[in-house]
């Protein structure tokens, strides 16, 4: 049931939780999570409360099959532990429908929900209950006025990065760039988070004048990738590049591509930084992705929540919450890949409120 926020706010108070320490803020009025924040150890290890007392976050994903969205509920009951909240997982299993359902049924039970919309325009009057029955929602990845603020990456720039240095993979192939075809396996259609992903790479790719042949939406469904992954190789005779959305989808294709025998003609790139993409990367078999620790987010993705409905986070002063990144090459991979397995092997091992920067830093020095 949902809990009493004073008697929680002076809890808080006693156990002396210390607010966004460290937090860089950026020009756009974003809160940056290179430098992440962090209550006091002292505190967030004390889960001595009783139950009754709790705050409860809930934490709404699209669906609970696809392995990034899995690492962040990982990330996240780690969060709960740690800060001493009680957590309640959800999706939507992939339908806008469902997941507008189960936003519902929660609403009785949390004090905030932390969401990741399939389309945030169907939630309109959800968020609406929402604010009448006293329950604050932080979304990810997209943006509404009706909710406190947006938990999320800065997909344009990050894609544009990705874009730069498949730039330089495909100069390293020989040839015009003028020359050079790509394609594209995406999300789902309308997504902001989709679109984003899309754009910056996209940006990069027209500045040089490498031509797009297709974008084909996977809905994030591995199976389907492989489907359009295998449409492309029988449609396309010369493609250079795979574009994939997420190592989700892009692995899977990347195989089929490695079945075909046509890897060597088509370098991949990729979003997302799981063990599997990683390891593709050191095998060969994939030329980058670009980690962003699903345990991470994850665990941010309900901290920042949590800090907002008890003070100690301010989405209209401190602006949205911008969760960091990092690309992986074969220069870094090996280190990468450690970082990876450690986040999904033992997630309560890592030390989440150190900032991402400071991880991989860690593991690059080892």
């Amino acid at each position: 049931m949902k809990k009493i926020l004073a008697i929680v706010l002076t809890l808080v108070l006693v156990l002396g939780l210390v607010a966004c320490a460290g937090s860089e803020t950026a020009d756009n009025g974003t809160t940056n999570a290179t430098n992440a924040p962090a209550g006091n150890n002292e505190a967030t290890t004390n889960n001595t409360t009783n139950d009754d007392d709790k705050l409860v976050v809930g934490l709404i994903q699209q669906d609970l099959t696809h392995p990034f969205h899995l690492g962040e509920v990982e990330g996240a009951k780690v969060c709960a532990e740690k800060y001493g909240f009680e957590l309640i997982v959800s999706s939507g299993d992939g339908d806008v429908t469902k997941q507008v359902e189960a936003f519902d049924n929660l609403l009785s039970q949390c004090d905030i929900i932390s969401i990741n919309t399939l389309d945030v325009t169907a939630f309109e009057n959800s968020f609406k209950k929402a604010e009448e029955m006293g329950v604050k929602v932080v979304v990810q990845h997209s943006w509404s006025d009706q909710t406190l603020g947006t938990i999320g990456f800065d997909e344009w720039a990050m894609s544009g990065e990705i874009g730069r240095y498949a730039i330089e993979v495909l100069k390293s192939k020989g040839g015009e760039l003028s020359d050079k075809q790509v394609v594209l396996l995406t999300g789902n259609d309308g997504q902001g988070l989709n679109e984003n992903r899309i754009g910056g790479f996209v940006e990069v790719m027209e500045e040089n004048g490498v031509n797009i042949l297709a974008a084909e939406p996977t809905n994030w469904d591995g199976t389907v990738a492989v489907t359009k992954m295998e449409n492309y190789l029988t449609a396309y005779d010369h493609i250079d590049m795979l574009y994939g959305l997420s190592d989700g989808v892009t692995y899977p294709a990347a195989l089929v591509i490695k079945n075909a025998g046509r890897r060597d003609e088509i370098s991949i790139c990729s979003i997302d930084g799981s063990a599997d993409a990683i390891q593709a990367v050191i095998d060969g078999d994939m030329d980058s992705t670009y980690l962003l620790a699903s345990q991470y987010t994850g665990y941010y993705k309900v901290l920042i929540p949590y800090l907002a409905l008890i003070g100690e986070y301010d989405f209209e002063t401190q602006g949205d919450f911008i969760l960091p990144g990092f690309i992986v090459t074969p220069e870094n991979a090996k280190e990468m890949l450690q970082l990876a397995q450690d986040m999904e092997n033992d997630p309560a091992s890592i030390d989440y409120d150190k900032s991402l920067e400071e991880l991989v830093n860690e593991y690059l020095a080892k």
